[in-house]
C-alpha cells in the first residue's frame, strides 16, 4: 500500500483522530469578537493545531519505538520518502481540519471576519511548522505518553506567553521583544496583521513560521526518528 495512504488509514482508524479532525475546531468558533479585532477562537484555535499535530504523529513515534524504522532502511523505501508521506498525510488532515473550522466561521460570524484565504494560508504554515516541531520534539523520548506528558506542559506554556492562548494586548509590551523568538508567536502576529491589513507582516509570519519547520524537520528527521 501507498505509504501516504497507509499512514492517513492509521490515523482516521483511531477514533480521537476522527474527533479531532472533525469536531473539536467547532466550540472555540462561539468565543466572542473582541472590538477591535477578530473573534479570538481563530487565534486560540492555533493551540487545538499544535495538540491536533502532536496526536496525529503518533503512528511515525510508535513505528521509531517498535524498531520499524530500522526494517525501512534496509528497504526499498528511502527513509526521506517514508517521513514525508506521513508529515504529508498529517498535514492532509490538518487542512481538512482548518477548512472545517473556517466553513464554521462563514456560518457564526460572517462578515466579522474577511480575508479566509490568507487565513488559510496561514493556518497551513502554523500547522507545517507544528508538525515538524512534534517531529523534533518527540527525538527526545522513547515513549509516547512521557512525551505527550512533557509536551501538554511546555505546549501551553507556550501558547500563554505568545499570544496564542491570552490576547497579545493582554501582554505587557516589554515582553514581546522576548516572546518573538517563541515560534507560536508567529500565528496571532499573523493573524492581527491580516485583521489590520498589514501585507508586509503576514508574508513576514509565513516566512518565520516556515523557518522553524525547516530547522526542526532538520533536527527530527535524524536516522533515529
Amino acid at each position: 500500500m501507498n505509504i501516504y495512504l497507509h499512514a492517513l488509514r492509521e490515523d482516521l482508524r483511531n477514533p480521537l483522530h476522527i474527533i479531532l479532525v472533525f469536531l473539536l475546531p467547532i466550540p472555540v468558533l462561539f468565543i466572542p469578537a473582541h472590538p477591535h479585532s477578530f473573534p479570538f477562537g481563530l487565534t486560540l484555535y492555533g493551540m487545538m493545531l499544535f495538540y491536533s499535530a502532536f496526536l496525529l504523529s503518533r503512528p511515525i513515534v510508535e513505528d521509531r519505538m517498535q524498531k520499524i524504522v530500522i526494517r525501512i532502511a534496509a528497504s526499498p523505501v528511502s527513509t526521506l520518502q517514508y517521513l514525508a508521506s506521513h508529515l504529508l498525510a498529517y498535514v492532509t488532515l490538518l487542512i481538512v481540519q482548518i477548512g472545517i473550522f473556517l466553513m464554521g466561521s462563514l456560518i457564526l460570524h460572517g462578515d466579522l471576519v474577511w480575508g479566509r484565504i490568507s487565513l488559510f494560508a496561514l493556518y497551513i504554515s502554523f500547522s507545517i511548522m507544528c508538525i515538524a516541531f512534534t517531529l523534533a520534539w518527540n527525538m527526545l523520548f522513547r515513549s509516547f505518553t512521557i512525551s505527550f506528558a512533557v509536551f501538554a506542559g511546555v505546549a501551553s506554556l507556550m501558547c500563554l506567553f505568545s499570544g496564542v492562548s491570552m490576547p497579545l494586548f493582554l501582554l505587557p509590551t516589554p515582553i514581546i521583544r522576548y516572546i518573538m523568538f517563541l515560534p507560536t508567536y508567529w500565528l496571532p502576529h499573523g493573524i492581527e496583521a491580516l485583521y489590520h491589513g498589514d501585507v508586509g507582516a503576514i508574508a513576514q509570519s509565513h516566512m518565520i513560521l516556515l523557518a522553524y519547520a525547516v530547522i526542526f524537520l532538520l533536527l527530527g528527521s535524524k536516522r533515529r526518528l
